[in-house]
């Protein structure tokens, strides 16, 4: 204030020193330079540096923050102390948070259970899917069924009836030879014959093994439904019925052989006539199957087949219906976890902010509470400082001397507690809207310090700024 009294008093006296002189104390006092060529092939402009523009004003630090809680609550944990230097990110004070660490396992919980839940509904529409493939491929085989059976007998079906038909015939023939053996005495004409008749009825057997593996391996793949095998019914029937008889007729010529080479028992001699009469009974079913096949597929037949179309049609509307559960499914257990994935994010918010944290790297300036208060959300608890750089806030910048001030211009500070050292400045930014000082219109100017780490500057002292005053003009 002894400054700023000194420069009132100056001002005046200079003023008397004008109006008696006759000419500007300004003008006589201020100094006349040139910038040099930029190069663009103008004259250079003169630069007339006017009278030094004084003010006061208080020191800050450039980065500063009162701190507060987002929500409020019981102070737990105060994890620092005053003149603490702190990093950004740093956990400060700690609010009570036990209630929301439980909200927040629970949260948790939940999340777990929902995912659970989705991977459960997953599976089941994997199998929804899995199933409807296969009623769409039994409706096929239905209908694949009931055309053959409505086409009728093939040729290869009532070759292979007779074919069987002969066979049991062959062992008829076979078992007769049997009782003979077992009647007759054997001779090394019967041991040759009885040989000769294994190895035919060995032969006819591999015969009918082979048709019948051809017709097992005749199958095919209709894309998307499945494999369908046609031969499959009458036809594979048939021919294991023949195949039957054939193992039937080869045990027996093995049974001859042996029989021929031994001489029959007395219940060996039973057993070859027996063979007879089911050698008989064999060709006589075969007779009757050749007949039905013959005779075509009945009334009843059809109603069958038909009705197994049905069934299996049916069979894929159910599983269309399955489907279309699981994929609904499938949506409801996606969206519980959307929201358990946000009501966990909820709960670990509210966690994160029972804890305050540093927003920069700095120093504890002050802490305004304690371990135990209760507070409010936004009520300040610490200040937090970056005492690397400074500032000063000018207090009674008039409207008079603002308009001679611009920002970028070169400052001159002192400080009241270090009157010996200067620190030199920028300024940084003028107030757009207008204060009142001591009565006077003043204008709020900021001013950035250079870096001065060995001058004990401290928050709020008073500072003594000369702003530079540039004016621009031809002469």
């Amino acid at each position: 204030m002894k400054r700023k009294f000194l420069q009132i008093m100056l001002i005046v006296f200079l003023t008397a020193m004008f109006l008696a002189g006759g000419h500007s104390f300004f003008d006589a006092s201020a100094e006349t330079v040139y910038a040099q060529d930029d190069g663009g092939g103008e004259d250079a402009q003169p630069v007339t540096f006017g009278p030094i523009v004084s003010a006061e004003g208080l020191v800050e630090p450039l980065n500063f923050v009162n701190m507060s809680f987002q929500t409020g609550g019981q102070i737990s944990e105060i994890l620092v102390n005053e003149g603490d230097q702190v990093q950004a990110g740093d956990a400060l004070i700690q609010l009570d948070d036990q209630d929301l660490l439980l909200a927040l396992a629970q949260a948790k919980a939940r999340l777990t259970s929902a995912e659970a839940g989705l991977t459960v509904a997953q599976n089941q529409l994997t199998l929804a899917e899995v199933a409807i493939t296969s009623a769409e491929s039994g409706v096929d085989a239905a209908e694949a069924n009931l055309a053959l059976i409505k086409a009728g007998p093939r040729p290869e079906e009532i070759a292979a009836a007779e074919a069987n038909i002969r066979a049991a015939e062959s062992a008829i023939g076979q078992a007769a030879g049997n009782r003979d053996v077992a009647l007759d005495v054997t001779s090394e004409a019967d041991i040759f014959a009885a040989e000769a008749n294994v190895a035919q009825t060995f032969s006819e057997l591999r015969l009918l093994e082979e048709n019948y593996q051809t017709i097992l391996d005749t199958c095919f793949e209709v894309p998307g439904r499945g494999e369908i095998c046609p031969l499959y019914g009458p036809v594979e029937e048939s021919t294991r019925e023949q195949l039957a008889a054939a193992r039937a007729t080869y045990e027996a010529a093995l049974q001859g052989l042996e029989a021929t080479r031994q001489g029959a028992t007395a219940a060996q001699q039973r057993a070859a006539g027996g063979g007879v009469a089911v050698a008989v009974a064999n060709r006589a079913a075969a007779e009757a199957r050749l007949e039905l096949l013959k005779a075509g597929a009945t009334p009843e037949e059809i109603a069958i087949a038909e009705m197994g179309v049905r069934q299996a049609e049916a069979g894929v509307k159910l599983a269309q219906a399955e489907l279309a559960a699981s994929q609904a499914a499938v949506q409801q257990a996606e969206a519980a976890v959307v929201q358990a994935r946000a009501n966990e994010a909820t709960a670990q918010a509210a966690v994160d902010r029972t804890t305050l944290r540093a927003p920069f790297d700095g120093e504890i300036s002050r802490i305004d509470t304690s371990v135990g208060q209760l507070i409010n959300p936004g009520s300040p608890v610490l200040m937090l400082a970056d005492f690397d750089r400074w500032l000063v806030k000018t207090t009674d910048l008039t409207e008079v001397d603002v308009a001679s001030v611009s920002e970028g211009a070169a400052v001159e500070v002192r400080l009241d507690a270090i009157p010996n050292d200067t620190v030199p400045g920028t300024v940084t930014k003028i107030a757009l809207i207008s204060d009142t000082s001591l009565g006077d219109v003043a204008y709020q100017t900021v001013i950035l310090l250079d870096r001065a780490p060995d001058l004990p500057i401290r928050w709020g002292m008073t500072a003594f700024v000369e702003i530079e005053s540039t004016e621009f003009g031809q002469q």
